[in-house]
């Protein structure tokens, strides 16, 4: 007897086929393009050919959808490169790209070692007396709940470079501090999610966003940090103004519920030394870069300074906790362990794939196209990370290939690289928690014991408000520094 999702399933196996056979099909067609161009330098792109075209652009709906079904993004990625490559007849330069990423310390030891800090931070309880250091302020003052909150999760992001992470460290105490002041369990739990996603870690130089634009521009993660803040104050801002004005309408058309939760009262003093530890790493980087020649980290450049200043936090952190040390190596090394599994894997994904998109021309032609045209290119340059994190549920693929297809032409188009690739970031920022897929709305859904729809649908309207600020600050102020 025919079973009932027989017919779906035979319905979804012969759209797969269908699919694979069209690629094949325009793998070999844009192929004998390339071989029919007249010899070009080695170092120049040929221009693409419909097939060509056509391929690069199933290439980048393929990866959508898969993910969108499901499929892990890394996976989906690196199917989507195949054909790319293959179209280029060089299959190895894909090999090649994956193992240079792989192995690329502009990226590997500054993430890594990042998150093997969180680790730490979480072994010592420093994270902890972070989160009420911070929130410690707005018990009994219910105006400055929401504000308060979003904050909160914005600056402790700037050290946890993990949104997920940052609302798993914040939420418990966090949440039941929103509930007894008289929000909703929505509320609370839109509150932690747009604070800990937000962009915080643009703050902090080992960011996977600020490495990778620190890369391709070759300059210090401090100076990227500094030429970025701008755009994100004023979109995160714009944010944070929004939902508080959407809440506040919201709280007068809806009487306070009744405290559920009541924050605990009878808590041991904050330790304040213990508190600042997580700052560390960041506070050394940053005056680094202002005061130079006098630096802490003075003989140390590039990655090895931010690993430095990390291994200083490190210190510090086992400074004021003493009985962590015996498990202080194994968090370490845990923590960037975990990095290379969720940030630099897709790290190595996305830009295999976004090299790929590049070797068909497709992306030098979508540059021609748009020279001249700022506000064009910035659109293109908001719309793609945002969608592809919205459909995908994280924004460091998104943001990395973006970044990698339209900042070293930045210039060309009439815009500062610094600009181009801090919406890039940003609008994939603000698209991850717009995403039912992504590991944070899932984190502070279950925190807050909400679902995860309610919290996209809370967080959505500020968000997109921001994203058109943000794309008018660029357009009318950014663009205008391409000389500096």
């Amino acid at each position: 007897m025919t079973q009932p999702n027989a017919e779906p399933a035979r319905r979804r196996t012969g759209l797969g086929i269908l699919a694979l056979a069209a690629v094949a099909v325009l793998t070999y067609l844009a192929y004998q393009e390339r071989l029919a161009q007249p010899p070009h330098p080695q170092s120049a792109i040929p221009a693409p050919g419909a097939a060509g075209i056509a391929l690069a652009a199933s290439a980048l709906a393929g990866v959508g959808i898969a993910a969108a079904l499901g499929v892990d993004v890394r996976v989906a990625l690196f199917l989507g490169s195949i054909p790319l490559f293959l179209a280029q007849g060089d299959l190895a330069a894909m090999f090649k790209r994956m193992v240079a990423e792989m192995a690329n310390a502009g990226t590997v030891a500054p993430i890594c070692s990042a998150m093997a800090f969180a680790h730490v931070l979480k072994l010592t309880g420093c994270d902890q007396e972070l989160v009420r250091l911070l929130l410690h302020p707005l018990r009994g003052m219910r105006a400055l709940l929401v504000p308060g909150g979003i904050l909160a999760g914005y600056l402790i992001n700037t050290t946890i470079v993990s949104q997920a992470a940052t609302a798993a460290v914040l939420g418990p105490i966090l949440v039941p501090l929103l509930r007894a002041g008289g929000l909703s369990a929505v509320s609370a739990g839109a509150v932690l999610l747009l604070g800990a996603s937000m962009g915080g870690e643009l703050y902090n130089p080992g960011a996977v966003e600020i490495r990778k634009l620190a890369e391709l521009l070759e300059r210090q993660g401090a100076e990227v940090v500094a030429r970025l803040t701008p755009l994100n104050l004023v979109a995160c801002a714009t944010a944070l103004g929004v939902f508080c004005l959407l809440e506040s309408r919201r709280t007068r058309s809806h009487a306070p519920e009744p405290e559920t939760q009541d924050p605990p009262h009878d808590e041991p003093p904050i330790r304040i030394l213990k508190a600042l530890t997580p700052l560390v790493p960041i506070a050394l980087l940053l005056v680094d870069g202002v005061i130079g020649p006098n630096a802490v980290t003075r003989p140390f450049e590039g990655p090895p300074k931010i690993l430095a200043a990390i291994l200083i936090g490190v210190a510090a952190a086992a400074w004021s906790d003493p009985r962590s040390i015996r498990g202080l190596a194994e968090a370490f090394w845990a923590g960037a362990g975990q990095g290379y599994y969720h940030v630099i894997s897709l790290i190595v994904a996305a830009s295999t794939f976004a090299q790929g998109v590049q070797s068909t021309g497709v992306i030098g032609l979508v540059a021609t196209s748009l020279a001249g045209a700022r506000f064009g290119a910035l659109v293109v340059a908001a719309l793609m990370p945002w969608t592809l994190a919205t459909i995908v549920g994280t924004g460091i693929a998104p943001a990395i290939a973006v970044m990698e297809f339209f900042v070293p032409s930045a210039r060309d188009l009439g815009l500062n690289p610094f600009t181009l690739g801090a919406v890039a970031s940003l609008r994939a920022h603000f698209g991850r928690p717009m995403s039912p897929a992504a590991a944070v709305v899932a984190t502070a859904a279950r925190i807050s014991g909400t679902q995860v729809r309610e919290l996209v649908t809370r967080v959505a309207p500020p968000l997109l408000a921001a994203g058109l600020v943000m794309l008018a600050y660029a357009t009318l102020v950014g663009a205008r520094e391409i000389s500096r």
